[in-house]
């Protein structure tokens, strides 16, 4: 089940994820376009043809181009407001299980898409053709999986559903309502935009590729102990292959090269090039109050504020964790860390400007609200990341 959003020949209206609203594990079904989009929703019964889950911020899903990786919120667009459908579980999880839940949608991240599997969903041989140890994903699977992980089946079979077997569970509500609206011009263009996240899933793609084809060079194919082996499949999995392997001559300097020469380290940077209104006040007033009333800057301020608070937690965790590793002197470990490093470096800079911006209105009604959030995660990040 792959996610398709070709727009080309089609003139509007577009609707757009209300994507401030969207809670961490949040499911959302899309309908796709194209005729295998088609194809799986008569086959299947259903509206819709893929399923991702949000992950603060981001939403990641498994497609036949790249395998499981994230998407930008604001990066498509559907042609009816039913063809997104967000849905979250009746009874209200708590921290601890939505935690897991994404945790293990970003730890599949760099997984390989299956199409013979994702095919193999309806078929009538499917339990026969599956591998228990198969670590290969398609979108539903992903979804099932991640929420299988904190011990909640949403379905049945959770290595062979569709999204309509997600539409359909009865743990889930039909619709969280108000999470779909019309998009602007503006939005509409951007979400056609080429984007370069894009570019960064290729060089993810590449970086896996080459490290897995390195590993084999040095005769290594799994991570772990006997006892809990697993064949090296994602980014988490290619970690911890280089850490427990630390000994292999040349290998340490081998999948570093590799971090570089495949371009996966450039995303460090992209926000930074493709957004630099968040990294300059002015331009960052201009933005936030271009053709808008008090009320559209308040959204979009909280908007702003919403996407940092998101992923500041995360970004924090892989800071301390890499500086923490760079005990071991390890050249693979210290370009892990320069990703954590300018990742949380980023997102300092950009509240700070938020924060600018907000103290000049906090005595406006919700302004504060921001202001406080701003102080908050900049108070954080100082305590954690000095």
């Amino acid at each position: 089940m792959e996610k398709n959003n070709t727009l080309d020949n089609y003139t509007g209206p577009h609707f757009i994820l209300n994507h401030d609203l969207l809670q961490s594990g949040d499911i959302i079904l899309e309908r796709g376009y194209e005729r295998h989009s088609e194809i799986i929703c008569k086959q299947t019964g259903s509206r819709y043809s893929h399923a991702m889950i949000y992950v603060g911020g981001t939403i990641i899903e498994a497609t036949l181009n790249g395998g499981v990786f994230s998407r930008i919120p604001n990066r498509s667009t559907v042609r009816d407001i039913i063809d997104f459908r967000v849905m979250r579980l009746k009874e209200k999880p708590d921290s601890e299980t939505i935690n897991t839940i994404t945790s293990h949608a970003l730890y599949l991240v760099g997984s390989k898409y299956s199409v013979t599997e994702a095919v193999l969903v309806k078929g009538p041989e499917f339990t026969k053709a599956f591998k228990e140890n198969s670590r290969k994903q398609f979108c539903s699977r992903l979804v099932a999986q991640c929420y299988q992980k904190a011990g909640i089946n949403l379905v049945s079979n959770i290595n062979f559903c569709s999204p309509a077997d997600i539409e359909n569970s009865t743990l889930l509500m039909q619709e969280v309502t108000g999470m779909v609206r019309i998009a602007s011009e503006e939005e509409v263009k951007h979400a056609q935009a080429i984007s370069p996240h894009q570019s960064h899933t290729k060089n993810v793609v590449n970086f896996v590729d080459m490290a897995l084809n390195i590993f084999k060079d040095h005769g290594i194919k799994s991570v772990g102990t006997a006892d809990d082996e697993v064949e090296i499949t994602t980014l988490n999995d290619i970690s911890r292959a280089v850490f427990e392997n630390k000994n292999s001559p040349g290998l340490d300097a081998e999948i570093t090269e590799a971090m570089h020469s495949s371009g996966y380290l450039d995303h460090i940077e992209m926000d930074r090039k493709v957004n630099p209104y968040r990294y300059d006040f002015e331009r960052f007033k201009s933005r936030i109050e271009y053709d808008a009333d008090e009320h559209e800057i308040f959204i979009r301020l909280r908007g702003e504020i919403n996407r940092e608070a998101d992923v500041v937690n995360r970004r924090l965790e892989s800071y301390v964790n890499g500086k923490n590793n760079q005990v071991y002197g390890m050249k693979f470990l210290e370009a892990e860390f320069s990703i954590a490093k300018g990742m949380l470096q980023g997102l300092y800079e950009r509240v700070v400007i938020i924060e600018k911006y907000s103290a000049e209105k906090k005595t406006t009604h919700g302004y504060k609200k921001v202001n406080d959030k701003c102080i908050e995660i900049l108070t954080q990040i100082k305590i954690y990341a000095p």
